[in-house]
């Protein structure tokens, strides 16, 4: 990533980066990471849909975990399932929002 000189605050990590095990990454990293370690939970022998649904359902639970008040329409579109889902999942987390929307 780049940055024009004397334009940004470059004493930190951007917004929305943080580090996993010492080293940076991106949301969109962090949550595909957080996909993945949830399919990969499952046992080899499961159906490829069950793996699939296991990485989505993975990462609306990070997302629910960064901000549980977010509305469920765009927690969808950042982990690009559809609002059912992510309305499944909160419903089994019992993450509800806090504050009106």
């Amino acid at each position: 990533m780049r940055f024009m000189p004397g334009m940004v605050d470059l004493s930190g990590l951007p917004p929305d980066w943080d580090q996993v095990n010492g080293i940076s990454h991106c949301l969109s990293c962090r949550r595909k990471m957080a996909g993945e370690a949830r399919a990969k939970a499952l046992p080899a022998e499961d159906p490829l849909l069950d793996h699939h649904r296991a990485d989505v359902e993975g990462q609306v639970e990070f997302e629910l975990s960064r901000d549980p008040d977010r509305c469920d329409t765009r927690i969808a579109r950042a982990c690009s399932t559809n609002i059912v889902v992510v309305r499944q999942v909160r419903e089994r987390l019992g993450a509800y929002p806090t504050r009106p929307v």
